[in-house]
C-alpha cells in the first residue's frame, strides 16, 4: 500500500459541456438534518496526508489552464490514447451527468427507484446520450417484483397501536406478526455469523447500522434464528435504507433511530419483550437495463462496462450510483471515434437495489455462445464518496469466496486498478465486495472481473483516515441509501481521478485481450 503525503491537484482539463453545468447551478441542494452533507476536496497544504472531508462540494476550478487543447479538440480526435482520452473525460463533463440525474430525481419525487417515473427518465437521458454518442443502443424489459407496506407495529405487548415507537419498514421487509424478547448479538453491528455467538434464537436481533449492507445483517440473523430485526441508525437522521427481493418474505425488519436503540437497548433484562409486526406484500412490475455497443470491434471478443443506474427509494442516488452512471457516460462518449480492438458493451442496470434484478436478468438469457464472448466486465458502483478511499476489487478473491471467477484474469484486472492508482501516488486497498453490485452475476458464469469503489457505511478508521485524509470516525458516504445523496454528496478530487480510471480501464481492454 502507497502512502502519500502530498496532495494531489485536479487536474486542469476543460469542458465541452457548460451548458448543462448551468442546469447544474439551478439545483436546489439540500443536505442531511437541514445541513449540506459532507464534501471533500484535496487540501491545499503541503502537510496535508490526502483527502479532506467539508461541508460542501467545492466549486468547479482550475480547468482553463495556459496551454491546453482547443476546445473542440475532443470533438474530432480519435481519444485512442491514455493521453487524449483522459483529457476529454473531465471532471466538468462527469459532473454534468450527475447534474442531469439530480435535476431528474428533484423533478421525480427524490428518487429514481427502479419502476418509478425517476427510473425511466433517467434511462431515457441515457438513451440519448449513447444514441448520440453513434452507439447501438438496446432497452431490455424486465420484470420485477415491488414492495408495498401496509401495516406495521413496533410496541411493549400490551400497548396501544398509538403507543408504537417511530420507526420504517425498509423495502422487501417480510410480514410477520412476532412478539419476543429484543436482544443485541455479541457483535452490535450483526454482519457475521460469529457476532451471533450466544444469541438466543427465537428473539428479536437488535442490530446497530453500520459495517455491511443490511441485507447482510438481515441474513445473518436469519441464520442465527431471530424471529425478526430491530435496526437502529449511528444518528437521529429518519432511517432509510432497503432489502433486496431476496428477504425472506416471513421475516420482518424495521429501521429505528439511534435514540430508540438505545432506549431498547438500556430496557431490564426482564423487560426486554417487543411486539414487532409488519403487513408488507409484493407486486410483479416492468423496468429496464440499457445496452450500448460500439459498431467495431471484433464481436466474438466482448469487453463489457457496467454501472446501476437506479437510486434507492429515499433519494436520488448522486454518489450510489449516479458516480459511476456520470463516468461511463462520459468515457463512452469521448470513446465513440475509438475503433478497439474488441467490441465495447456498456451496461446500465436496472432494480441493482432490489437484488442485482437487472444484471441478473441479462447474464440469464445469455445463451452460452454468448457467454463465450464475454472476454471481461468492468464494474463501477459509487466512485465519488465524500469521506473516501481507494478500493479495488475482483474476481481473483479480493471480492470474497462468493465472488471468485477466473482468478488469475481477474487478478490482472485489479493489478491494472491497483497500478493505476500506484502511477499517481495514490494508495488503494483490496476489499471484499461479495455479491452486492452488479459484478456476481458475471463471476457466477465464469466472467473475469474488476472494479473500484470509494465506500458507503463504513466508519474510516485513523489509520484509514492518516493514508487517505478525511474524517476518523465518520461514515465513508454519510448519506449512503438517504435523501442527502443529492449533486453536494460527493468528493470531486475523488471522482476526478476516479473518471480517469474509468476510462484507461475501458480504452485498455477495449485496445487489449484478456488472456484466461
Amino acid at each position: 500500500m502507497i502512502h502519500f503525503s502530498s496532495p494531489l491537484p485536479i487536474h486542469a482539463r476543460r469542458t465541452h459541456w457548460s451548458f448543462f453545468l448551468l442546469a447544474a447551478a439551478t439545483l436546489q441542494l439540500t443536505g442531511c438534518g437541514g445541513d449540506d452533507p459532507p464534501g471533500a476536496a484535496f487540501p491545499t497544504g503541503n502537510d496535508a496526508p490526502g483527502l479532506v472531508a467539508q461541508k460542501s462540494a467545492p466549486a468547479l476550478e482550475g480547468f482553463a489552464a495556459a496551454g491546453m487543447a482547443p476546445l473542440n479538440i475532443c470533438d474530432t480526435q480519435p481519444n485512442d490514447t491514455p493521453q487524449q482520452l483522459l483529457e476529454c473525460v473531465t471532471l466538468e463533463g462527469v459532473r454534468a451527468h450527475q447534474a442531469e440525474l439530480a435535476k431528474i430525481a428533484q423533478a421525480h419525487g427524490g428518487t429514481r427507484l427502479a419502476g418509478t417515473p425517476g427510473y425511466d427518465a433517467s434511462l431515457e437521458y441515457a438513451r440519448q446520450v449513447l444514441t448520440q454518442a453513434g452507439y447501438r443502443v438496446t432497452v431490455q424489459p424486465f420484470a420485477f417484483p415491488v414492495s408495498r407496506v401496509e401495516t406495521s407495529a413496533l410496541r411493549a405487548p400490551g400497548q396501544l397501536a398509538s403507543q408504537s415507537l417511530p420507526h420504517r419498514v425498509p423495502d422487501y421487509a417480510g410480514s410477520a406478526d412476532r412478539t419476543a424478547p429484543a436482544s443485541a448479538p455479541a457483535g452490535a453491528e450483526g454482519c457475521e455469523a460469529t457476532d451471533f455467538r450466544g444469541f438466543r434464537p427465537g428473539d428479536i436481533a437488535l442490530m446497530r447500522r453500520g459495517g455491511c449492507d443490511l441485507e447482510d445483517k438481515v441474513a445473518a440473523a436469519v441464520q442465527a434464528g431471530a424471529a425478526g430485526a430491530v435496526i437502529y441508525s449511528r444518528d437521529n437522521s429518519p432511517p432509510a435504507g432497503g432489502l433486496s427481493a431476496d428477504t425472506p418474505q416471513d421475516f420482518p425488519v424495521v429501521l429505528v433511530t439511534q435514540d430508540v436503540g438505545r432506549q431498547l437497548l438500556e430496557r431490564p433484562p426482564g423487560n426486554r419483550a417487543l411486539h414487532l409486526q409488519t403487513r408488507t406484500s409484493r407486486s410483479m412490475a416492468t423496468t429496464y437495463n440499457l445496452l450500448a455497443e460500439s459498431t467495431s470491434g471484433d464481436p466474438a471478443h466482448v469487453t463489457m462496462v457496467g454501472a446501476h443506474l437506479d437510486s434507492v427509494r429515499a433519494g436520488g442516488g448522486n454518489n450510489d450510483n449516479g458516480s459511476g452512471v456520470a463516468a461511463v457516460l462520459e468515457t463512452a462518449r469521448q470513446m465513440a471515434r475509438v475503433k478497439p480492438l474488441n467490441q465495447l458493451r456498456f451496461a446500465l442496470w436496472g432494480a441493482e437495489e432490489q437484488g442485482l434484478l437487472g444484471s441478473r436478468h441479462y447474464v440469464r438469457n445469455l445463451d452460452d455462445a454468448e457467454r463465450a464472448k464475454l472476454g471481461l466486465y468492468l464494474n463501477f458502483d459509487m466512485i465519488g464518496s465524500p469521506n473516501p478511499m481507494f478500493y479495488v476489487y475482483g474476481g481473483d478473491g479480493s471480492a470474497g469466496q462468493e465472488a471468485i471467477s477466473s482468478p488469475q484474469a481477474s487478478a490482472r484486472i485489479v493489478d491494472s486498478f491497483s497500478d493505476f492508482y500506484a502511477a499517481r501516488q495514490l494508495a488503494s486497498k483490496r476489499m471484499n465486495s461479495g455479491g452486492r453490485s452488479d459484478h456476481k452475476p458475471f463471476a457466477d458464469i465464469g466472467v473475469p472481473f474488476g472494479g473500484i469503489f470509494t465506500g458507503a457505511e463504513s466508519i474510516k478508521t485513523q489509520q484509514e483516515a492518516d493514508t487517505w485524509g478525511g474524517t476518523a470516525g465518520e461514515a465513508l458516504d454519510p448519506c449512503y441509501h438517504r435523501g442527502c445523496d443529492n449533486l453536494a454528496n460527493v468528493n470531486e478530487a475523488a471522482l476526478d481521478v476516479n473518471a480517469d480510471a474509468v476510462a484507461h480501464a475501458t480504452l485498455y481492454y477495449a485496445m487489449n485481450r484478456l488472456e484466461r
